[in-house]
């Protein structure tokens, strides 16, 4: 054990989580010989004050690297370096997600994936990419880093061209876990990520309601778009790009940008409260349900709410969002699926998607004549 050393740091900047620096930086450590067989690297209570991090991060980073079997967690020894020859993985995966991308849903496929190949006896290692410089080219050196171990396949997140051509270069086999309809050049395989899966769903829902009108707000054009297929069913529909100021941090100017589009539509005149209001992101949701808050309106009884949502974030409300509700989870685990099917069979499932369910919830409500009771009351009044 090498008692108040560590060779390297948590960087403040870096946008990866500091479990993830502090894991790779112990992985890198091992494998460059810092550490070498037999030793037992430092507590997680002492490596905490170390590394200027919470005691739960190093924790769950010494637990990642037992699970990965880079060392072994003998009580009242500690964690202890095992062999490299010991480690019998059956192969290795690289998962890479540009860290602009990086966020809830990401991190908990990436993490399901993780877990799940782990238990089959893979190796999995996280592989960050960063732009670099004002022409926003990436950064490939990390990536290039883990490649330098025998690697069976890398998974991209995301539509990512410079990615999958670098790749594609080495001649390294990957898949994309992508809002594509074909795989990218070189790829062994894709799982698509549908966003639109929820769509029919939705429409049918603001029918029921008796709805002719939707209002969609969206960022970029990667996200759901529920516009085409809405017109299509004869229901008029307009979609709102908006533009927040990332400056301030991604998700609080996204929430910003949901806020402000409902707070200057009300003050205009501009905001239709006879339509349905479509806010395809759970942060854009969060701002504008704050606004209408503000201004004493609540859905249903007062304009039509339906969010985006990624199962287990939110946004919380008064009553259940009716909502498009992206599982992280079973996302992971579909891709864990068509991953596992490559390394064990050597073809990846031509038919992997992955997409969100329509959750009725009871923000779109019922008719749009019937009228709307505080659901809170009604069940006190049940219950009496």
């Amino acid at each position: 054990m090498k008692d108040n050393e560590i060779p390297f740091s948590v960087n403040r900047d870096d946008k990866r989580s500091r479990l993830v620096q502090v894991t790779d930086g112990l992985k890198e450590a091992i494998v460059s010989g810092f550490y070498k067989p037999g030793d037992t690297l430092p507590s997680y209570r002492a490596l905490a004050p170390m590394l200027g991090v919470s005691r739960i991060v190093t924790e769950a980073a010494l637990r990642r690297l037992a699970d990965e079997g880079f060392v072994e967690s003998r009580p009242r020894i500690g964690s202890v370096v095992r062999n490299r020859a010991s480690l019998q993985w059956r192969g290795h995966v690289v998962f890479v997600c540009p860290d602009l991308d990086v966020g809830f849903f990401q991190t908990l496929l990436s993490e399901t994936l993780r877990t799940r190949l782990n238990r089959e006896g893979y190796l999995f290692t996280r592989a960050s990419i960063e732009h670099r410089g004002a022409d926003g080219k990436y950064d490939f050196s990390l990536l290039d880093a883990a490649l330098t171990r025998s690697v069976d396949l890398v998974v991209v997140l995301y539509n990512r061209p410079a990615i999958f051509a670098h790749l594609a270069k080495l001649g390294v086999p990957f898949a994309a876990v992508a809002g594509m309809e074909t795989s990218p050049a070189g790829a062994v395989g894709l799982t698509a990520i549908d966003f639109n899966t929820a769509v029919p769903d939705f429409i049918a829902a603001c029918k029921a309601a008796g709805f002719g009108k939707v209002v969609e707000y969206r960022l970029h054009e990667g996200m759901c778009d529920a516009v085409p297929a809405l017109r299509a069913a004869g229901i008029a529909a307009k979609s709102a790009t908006l533009r927040p100021d990332y400056a301030k941090g991604k998700f609080f100017a996204i929430e910003e940008a949901g806020m402000n589009a409902v707070s200057d539509g009300l003050s205009s005149g501009r905001f239709d409260r006879d339509a349905v209001h479509f806010f395809s992101s759970e942060y854009l949701a969060r701002g504008a349900l704050l606004a209408l808050s503000r201004a004493g309106l609540e859905a249903p009884r007062d304009v039509r709410v339906v969010a985006w949502a990624n199962a287990g974030m939110g946004p919380s409300y008064f009553r259940e969002l009716s909502r498009m509700e992206m599982d992280p989870v079973q996302a992971g685990s579909a891709v864990a699926e068509s991953t596992l099917a490559f390394l064990e069979k050597g073809e990846y499932p031509a038919d992997s998607v992955i997409g969100p369910v329509w959750k009725a919830g009871e923000t779109l409500g019922g008719p749009r004549n019937q009228p709307h009771s505080i659901a809170i009351d009604s069940n006190r009044q049940q219950s009496k």
